[in-house]
């Protein structure tokens, strides 16, 4: 086979590859721009209700790429960010900024909330060489963040009865 006739399999071969991919969204920042978002059963957040229990997060910054991620955690220091301390978890598709999250919650008491705009769609939060987050990051009570894990007491808030409206602003 001649180099001119490879070459010219390897571009209708290229030309077919693209024809069937499916459309993607484009993000602002190096991460790969993800297809329709990898939502699940089980994933999706609960209606917002003002007379019900629940933490309505209002989530600031987000970009209609990818995932948007909102989760609870208990009061329990030790388990802050861990998967033994989260109540609830929600993931829905990102939408232009803001974007208000909601989830039952059982009563009141201290909790706090980390989200995480997932733009690449992987259902993982993405961290640089250093272990800190790559992906645009919140905590509940917007702390400015240190060069370690974040704790409870820099995240933690009060919910009453009907829980509790919360603003998220997420930093890159």
């Amino acid at each position: 086979m001649s180099r001119r006739t490879l070459k010219a399999a390897l571009a209708a071969v290229s030309a077919l590859a693209l024809s069937a991919a499916p459309p993607v969204a484009a993000a602002d920042n190096d991460a790969a721009p993800v297809a329709v978002p990898d939502l699940r059963p089980g994933d999706e957040a609960d209606a917002c209700d003002p007379a019900r229990p629940q933490i309505r997060a209002t989530v600031h910054g987000v970009r209609p790429v990818g995932i948007l991620l909102v989760e609870i955690y208990n009061d329990n220091p030790d388990q802050f960010l861990e998967s033994e301390g989260r109540l609830r978890r929600a993931r829905v598709a990102a939408a232009d900024t803001p974007q208000t999250v909601c989830l039952d919650i059982d009563g009141p008491g201290t909790y706090a909330v980390a989200s995480y705009h997932d733009l690449d769609g992987d259902r993982r939060l993405g961290k640089k060489w250093n272990r800190l987050p790559k992906e645009p990051f919140a905590l509940s009570t917007n702390p400015h963040l240190k060069l370690r894990k974040p704790r409870l007491s820099e995240a933690a808030f009060e919910a009453g009865p009907l829980g509790a409206d919360i603003d998220l602003m997420l930093r890159e």
